[in-house]
């Protein structure tokens, strides 16, 4: 388990003063409890990040630092479980605080086509925000890089603007996986126009995964969409909707719409395959044609002048030949002029 404190301490020179560093379970016993952190500052984030797969959440020997923590930060186990485990987006206000579940899509590892989901549980009261996820979600250093170049929307929305610019930056790594999925379509598009195909099942393989995939995605941004929504129109405890950027609930929108788009992209190839693969077939059946063709205007030729019939005509064997040889020829004009061949 690895956590980090981000406090805002003071503002001098209408510059924000953060202090960044690890701590521990007994850091928090000692002083740095978020209850008495959050009297000597203007507002602090902590980020909670599970390394480790947890199994039985209620296994006191495998996971007594987890159970530690649920003690010292007053967390039911219910609500830790609902942050680990697969949930669908969403808001909920508490008497004393307030939990979001928000979720984001990453580029997956190995597999390009697919993703990987974050779960992550915000947990939100006066001038303290508690995040606690599996994995490294985001690199949050980055966060308040930002809240330096920007220091005076930080100072004014203080925990509203910290976790609202914290959703939208789990929102950019799901666009970075949107256009990469973009990119990916290009080459395919133009693979299929150029027949440039050597696995074609696994194409179409990687193609449905990609819209399967699109789908889920496209389900976790509308769930986050109404927890933001969530956000604006309840009256809470702790949270000022005025400071709630304007441009969280346009990126979300302009994703869903963007995604609509490459779903439908990803059906208009899987046609696209469809027909190129129907076209091979056909000039392939074209081609059994053209021979069968040829074939049978010898069988006709030899049947009609080798019947053995008294007064029927007999022409030599070269004669037969060349009958022969200009009946195909005057075939395959035809199959060329027709483009079958």
């Amino acid at each position: 388990m690895k956590m980090n404190y981000f406090i805002l301490r003071k503002v001098v020179d209408n510059r924000p003063i953060v202090e960044q560093f690890d701590v521990t379970l007994d850091d928090l016993r000692d002083g740095m409890h978020p209850d008495s952190v959050k009297e000597k500052c203007m507002c602090c984030f902590l980020d909670i990040n599970f390394e480790d797969e947890i199994r039985n959440i209620e296994d006191v020997k495998e996971n007594a630092e987890l159970l530690d923590l649920t003690v010292l930060l007053d967390i039911s186990l219910d609500t830790l479980e609902e942050i680990i485990e697969d949930s669908r987006p969403r808001l909920d206000d508490y008497v004393s605080y307030m939990l979001i579940l928000f979720k984001n899509a990453v580029i997956h590892p190995s597999e390009r086509e697919e993703k990987r989901e974050n779960q992550i549980g915000l947990i939100i009261y006066e001038n303290v925000a508690i995040s606690i996820h599996l994995d490294e979600v985001i690199n949050t250093s980055r966060l308040f890089r930002y809240f330096r170049k920007n220091p005076m929307k930080l100072i004014k929305g203080q925990i509203t603007y910290l976790v609202s610019r914290y959703m939208d930056l789990l929102i950019d790594q799901t666009i970075d996986v949107v256009d990469d999925w973009r990119k990916f379509t290009e080459e395919i598009e133009k693979k299929i126009l150029t027949h440039d195909i050597s696995n074609e099942d696994k194409l179409l393989e990687r193609l449905v995964g990609i819209r399967q995939s699109i789908f889920d995605t496209m389900k976790i941004l509308q769930a986050d969409r109404e927890v933001l929504v969530s956000m604006n129109d309840r009256s809470m405890m702790h949270f000022n909707q005025t400071y709630i950027p304007l441009e969280l609930d346009d990126h979300i929108r302009h994703e869903i719409d963007e995604l609509d788009v490459l779903r439908q992209i990803i059906s208009d190839l899987m046609n696209l395959y469809f027909n190129a693969e129907s076209s091979k077939l056909n000039s392939v059946l074209a081609r059994f044609t053209f021979a069968t063709s040829l074939l049978l205007i010898a069988e006709v030729i030899t049947g009609i002048f080798g019947m053995n019939n008294q007064g029927f005509p007999k022409i030599p064997f070269w004669a037969a030949c060349g009958i022969i040889a200009i009946s195909m020829g005057v075939l395959w004009i035809f199959f060329k002029v027709k483009k079958l061949i």
